[in-house]
């Protein structure tokens, strides 16, 4: 009875492995069947059967059956995003069908796809399957690339930071532009440890040169790392001296420290070498105008330096030369209509102190004139961006200073609506 019993146990273990054996089998005819055919419920089938292989002690460690299984997940990926190009009836554009077709089709299939690859590269040993390994993970690579920067340009960072990066794996070291895409993808999904990770790879590989620093140390400021970005701006400018990102990333934190002379003295080199930048222009207007208009640390105006006359015309050339190269500039509008706006208001408060009757005119003239020149701002800012508040009730101001009573009715109305 023994050598019976041993004898069936061992017919079972014969069959269990032979059934083991014949998911992979299965799978092969089922992937051929949807190949062939294009029998869709013959690729489920032979998903389920490879992944049963892809796990037994039989077949798991042997590199045909990984090379199936990459396949057989990239096909599904494959369907899927065919499925979704197709339900995008209503959009008549092929290109942004197709954007859409990826931006609602997970990446998680070629995720798994480029895993079984992986792992069937390192078992293939006698190198029988290079040939399909390496077309499956180039395929891979172009889709996840294709994914990622869809993802991207909807504005869904989170779901192309993991497609970016396994791209990258794929691609290696050389692809500099995924490397750049990952640290920027990252930044923007607010995964600053990662974008930290990428862009010090980057300033490794001496990519991006000042502006991978100038970015960096954005996320350390973003962070409140501030100590940590000083440091790195440091070494940025050690090494790129003369670069513009890094000279506008050092201005941008003496304005918010409000060391408005250090920031003037890098805007003015950079404005040099840069003459066509509106944004600069602007910069260094705001940057005269805070010198010639100090406040104290509640807010309020304090006394005016002795150039004030000096730095309120440099402000408004500034100004003026911002608009001049972006005539739609709103924040240049709106700041140059707030200089003319404060310049009156500064005039009239010395006008209040004349006695003199022919003198008070003459300075409440002056402060007309400013208020005049802040109204035409204004109504252009107002043009531009005719929902904004604050250029609804300066000129309401100003109409009532200039007495100008029918404007100043009609602006109180549109007050109103808001």
């Amino acid at each position: 009875m023994k050598k019976i019993a041993v004898v069936f146990f061992a017919v079972l273990i014969s069959i269990t492995g032979f059934a083991q054996n014949s998911k992979y089998v299965n799978a092969v005819n089922y992937f051929a069947d949807y190949n062939s055919a294009n029998e869709q419920s013959a690729l489920d089938k032979a998903k389920e059967n490879i992944d049963s292989a892809a796990v037994n002690e039989k077949t798991k460690d042997k590199p045909k059956t990984h090379v199936l299984r990459g396949q057989v997940y990239l096909a599904i990926f494959q369907r899927n995003l065919r499925a979704e190009t197709e339900r995008q009836t209503a959009i008549s554009d092929p290109k942004k069908g197709e954007a859409m077709g990826y931006f609602n089709t997970s990446a998680s299939e070629l995720m798994t796809a480029y895993d079984a690859f992986a792992l069937a590269k390192t078992q293939d040993t006698k190198l029988n399957f290079t040939t399909e390994i390496n077309k499956g993970i180039n395929d891979i690579s172009i889709l996840l690339t294709n994914k990622a920067v869809y993802d991207y340009s909807n504005k869904n960072y989170a779901s192309a930071l993991p497609s970016f990066e396994k791209a990258y794996v794929i691609n290696g070291p050389k692809d500099t532009i995924t490397l750049n895409n990952i640290a920027l993808c990252a930044e923007r999904a607010k995964n600053y440890d990662k974008a930290k990770q990428y862009y010090l790879k980057m300033i490794d590989a001496k990519l991006g040169r000042g502006a991978t620093y100038s970015s960096l140390v954005n996320i350390y400021f973003t962070i409140a790392d501030t100590a940590g970005g000083l440091e790195l701006l440091r070494k940025g400018i050690e090494a790129y001296p003369s670069n513009i990102d890094l000279l506008i990333t050092q201005t941008n934190y003496y304005l918010v420290k409000g060391k408005s002379e250090d920031a003037l003295k890098n805007l003015n080199v950079v404005i040099k070498a840069n003459q066509t930048n509106p944004s600069l222009f602007l910069a260094r207007g705001n940057t005269y105008d805070k010198l010639a208009n100090p406040v104290n640390e509640a807010g309020k105006f304090i006394e005016q330096p002795k150039d004030f006359e000096d730095k309120i015309k440099l402000a408004e050339d500034d100004y003026k030369s911002a608009i001049a190269l972006k005539p739609n500039f709103f924040d240049a509008l709106y700041c140059l209509g707030v200089l003319y706006n404060n310049y009156g208001v500064s005039i009239n408060k010395i006008a209040d102190k004349i006695k003199d009757p022919a003198k008070y005119k003459a300075e409440d003239a002056r402060s007309k004139e400013q208020f005049s020149k802040a109204m035409v701002v204004f109504e252009k800012a107002l043009e531009v961006n005719s929902k904004d508040k604050n250029s609804m009730l300066a000129l309401k101001q100003i109409y009532a200073r200039l007495e100008l009573n029918d404007k100043m009715n009609a602006m109180s109305e549109l007050l109103k609506k808001q």
